[in-house]
C-alpha cells in the first residue's frame, strides 16, 4: 500500500493562508532518513508523519527541511484534520498523537480544533547587547521561554514592519526568537516567529511559539483567554486558553491536495 500525502493550510480558513504543511499518512515504516529526504523534497515548513498504533492513537513525528523538530502546531493540526476529514478516525473521539514531546491530545469543537499542549513558561531578562542586535526598534521587554526567547516590541505596526538580523537570531540559543507586541482592534497580542536556523527563515504561523506566548501575555494582560494573530506574509489566527499546565491552541485547517506516494 502507498503512503497518502496531503496538502494542508492550518490555523485558517481561507486557501493560501496560514500555515503549510505536508502530512503523510504511513503504511509502513521507513527511516529517520528517509523521512527527512521526503521533508526536503517536499520543502514545507513541516511534514508530518502519521503512524497509527491503536484505534484513536497514533505517533507523530515533524520535519522541517533540514531537521526534525521536538514539537508543532500546525503540523498537528493538519494531521489532526487529514484523520478527521479522511474518515479514518470518528470526529466524536479525541485523537492521542505520542510525539517526542509526549502525548498530545487533540479534540474537535464544532468545524475548529483544539490542541492541548505543555504551557512553556517564561521568565522576564535583562536585554542584552546580544538580543539588541536582533531587532532595529527598541525592544520593551526581553523573556526566556525554556528553549527561545521573547521580544516585545513597541505596537502592531512595529512588528508588521520589523525585518530582523537573521544572522544574530542563528547565534542566539534555542530554535528561533518570537518577536510580538499588544494587539489592535479584535486581537490582544501580535507576533511573528523567526528560525533560521532550523531552516525557516520566518514561519507564517506557530503553535508552539503560542505555548510560550499565552504564559508571557498571560501575565502581562492577567488574562487566560487571547484571540492573537501572526502577522507574517501568509497571516493566521489562533484562539488561546490556558488550562493548568497545558495551553489550548483552537484553529481551522483545509485540505488543499491530496494523493499517494509513489514507492
Amino acid at each position: 500500500m502507498a503512503h497518502q500525502i496531503f496538502l494542508i493550510n492550518a490555523f485558517t480558513r481561507e486557501k493560501f493562508k496560514g500555515n503549510p504543511a505536508a502530512v503523510i499518512l504511513m503504511s509502513n515504516k521507513r527511516s529517520d532518513d528517509w523521512m527527512q529526504s521526503l521533508a526536503n523534497e517536499i520543502n514545507q515548513p513541516i511534514t508530518a508523519f502519521v503512524t497509527q498504533t491503536e484505534q484513536n492513537r497514533y505517533n507523530l513525528r515533524w520535519f522541517t527541511p533540514i531537521e526534525e523538530i521536538d514539537l508543532c502546531g500546525h503540523g498537528t493540526l493538519g494531521a489532526a484534520h487529514i484523520l478527521w476529514s479522511e474518515g479514518l478516525t470518528a470526529t466524536t473521539s479525541p485523537i492521542i498523537f505520542e510525539t517526542q514531546s509526549g502525548t498530545l491530545q487533540t479534540e474537535r469543537s464544532a468545524e475548529q480544533i483544539i490542541l492541548r499542549f505543555p504551557i512553556k513558561q517564561t521568565k522576564n531578562i535583562e536585554v542584552t547587547d546580544y538580543l539588541e542586535a536582533v531587532v532595529d526598534s527598541p525592544i520593551v521587554n526581553a523573556a526566556w521561554a525554556e528553549d527561545r526567547y521573547i521580544l516585545e516590541l513597541e505596537d502592531a505596526k512595529t512588528i508588521h514592519n520589523v525585518t530582523p538580523c537573521l544572522e544574530a537570531i542563528r547565534k542566539l540559543d534555542g530554535p528561533g526568537v518570537i518577536l510580538t507586541s499588544r494587539g489592535s482592534n479584535q486581537y490582544d497580542f501580535v507576533s511573528r516567529y523567526f528560525a533560521p536556523k532550523i531552516g525557516i527563515n520566518e514561519d507564517f504561523v506557530t503553535g508552539s511559539a503560542h505555548c510560550a506566548l499565552a504564559s508571557y501575555w498571560g501575565k502581562v494582560l492577567a488574562k487566560k483567554q487571547f484571540t492573537a494573530f501572526q502577522d507574517s506574509a501568509r497571516g493566521g489566527e489562533i484562539h488561546l486558553k490556558i488550562a493548568g499546565e497545558n495551553v489550548e491552541l483552537i484553529g481551522d485547517c483545509l485540505t488543499l491536495i491530496s494523493g499517494q506516494m509513489i514507492n
